[in-house]
């Protein structure tokens, strides 16, 4: 299921946070569990093709085992911003 989940254009970061979290609570309640990387990784696969650049170097850029859901987010909103 999480791996079928995808960013919709217009829509907003905080939005798809909150769906993926809900998602992935859920799956977890069912559960599923999910290593801190694994999802920051499925996080980054699900939005659009225009924002894979930015997607790419917050992969290779940070260790994504240690990177704060915040960060992620903050990182991810700047970049929306610069579009």
């Amino acid at each position: 299921m999480i791996d079928s989940f995808f960013m919709k254009e217009g829509k907003s970061i905080d939005n798809m946070f909150g769906i993926q979290q809900v998602l992935l609570k859920g799956l977890e309640a069912l559960g599923h569990t999910f290593t801190k990387d694994h999802t920051i990784l499925k996080i980054l696969d699900s939005f659009p093709k225009v924002r894979e650049p930015k997607t790419t170097i917050i992969q290779e850029a940070r260790n994504l085992k240690t990177l704060a859901w915040d960060e992620l987010l903050g990182t991810l909103r700047a970049h929306k911003v610069h579009l």
